[in-house]
């Protein structure tokens, strides 16, 4: 069980929090040291952007104050007019302290995130992991003060590292994912055995891991005996025959997830719209240039006409019923546009 992380101030009666200032020659040296990128820049990219950081820190300084008791609120001589003194704000050391274990609490995560590269690629879990991370900061009433429910960040990690690592599978070989998995699996069973003897508690979910990897294992195995039997199967002894999907496919594929915030929009990008798209052309080995790929987003982007035409039919049919049959909210999008794609005269 995964402790929570938590910080708490204390001080004396009558005491207060006074601000020393950093110098800047200090500053220089740090952000040299963390190569000037800190948690709060991590967290906008991994959440989508700006925009979507944002609407997640306002949620998150709103339930900071709604965790300050009312004496609390009652008794700020700052907040009343009463003072012109900072220091007599009643619930600044609340702040404080919640904002110092969110400085824990975030460095935790872009942590664990940076040491799970199927996660970190994946862009999707990514944003949906960023999401939980807020949602694993709990508040004590009353009390002002916020922890991280570490144990429920770690399971949400596990769920969206699953989650990536299943859709890489599903885009290899079957030979080459058996082949992971099986190594992957003695791994775990070395982990495990070590825990036993040294007598060390369990804190990756050996157990878990070991559960998911050989329900893959069955699953490979049966779909390549599968496949061997059908003489008009197009694998050959668990190679896959890939389609090459089109590029008006895939666009319309980031197009659909992104309207039902499954992926974050390439404008929302901390580097720019040029280097979202980049990223994607190159974690897909999608044949096309940047400047390509950016003016086939554009036109179906920027004017709903283009998207639900005539010649758009067979396309959007094909991503909404194979490249979006694991997301029901933009599969359901795709399908209502084919349905004016179909009645469409041209």
């Amino acid at each position: 069980m995964k402790k929570p992380i938590g910080f708490e101030i204390k001080l004396e009666e009558g005491s207060k929090i006074v601000k020393i200032p950093i110098p800047d020659e200090q500053k220089e040296e740090w952000n040299q040291f963390t190569g000037g990128k800190g948690y709060i820049d991590y967290l906008k990219e991994f959440i989508g952007g700006e925009k979507n950081y944002e609407i997640a820190n306002n949620a998150l300084s709103a339930a900071m104050h709604s965790s300050l008791s009312q004496t609390v609120k009652d008794n700020c001589l700052f907040c009343h007019g009463k003072s012109d003194d900072e220091s007599d704000k009643a619930c600044t050391v609340y702040h404080l302290q919640m904002n110092v274990t969110y400085f824990f609490a975030g460095n935790e995560f872009v942590n664990i995130v940076l040491n799970n590269r199927n996660i970190y690629e994946d862009k999707v879990a990514l944003q949906q992991l960023t999401i939980n991370f807020f949602n694993s900061l709990r508040f004590i009433k009353n009390e002002g003060k916020m922890y991280l429910d570490l144990e429920q960040l770690c399971r949400f990690a596990l769920k969206a590292n699953f989650s990536a690592i299943s859709k890489k599978f599903s885009e290899s070989e079957i030979f080459k994912n058996l082949q992971i998995i099986n190594e992957t699996l003695n791994h775990i069973e070395e982990l495990d055995l070590e825990n036993k003897v040294l007598q060390e508690e369990d804190e990756n979910y050996l157990d878990l891991q070991k559960t998911f990897f050989e329900q893959k294992q069955r699953y490979y195995k049966e779909k390549l005996l599968l496949e061997k039997e059908n003489p008009n199967s197009k694998v050959t002894f668990g190679k896959k025959v890939k389609t090459r999907i089109s590029l008006s496919k895939t666009v319309l594929y980031y197009y659909y997830l992104q309207q039902v915030g499954k992926f974050p929009y390439f404008e929302n990008h901390p580097e720019g719209k040029v280097k979202a798209i980049e990223e994607v052309i190159n974690r897909d080995k999608i044949k096309t240039t940047i400047k390509h790929f950016q003016l086939k987003y554009n036109f179906i982007n920027n004017h709903k006409t283009n998207r639900i035409a005539k010649n758009q039919v067979a396309n959007i049919d094909y991503v909404a019923n194979t490249m979006l049959k694991n997301y029901p909210e933009a599969k359901e999008l795709a399908l209502s546009e084919l349905k004016l794609a179909q009645t469409k005269d041209r």
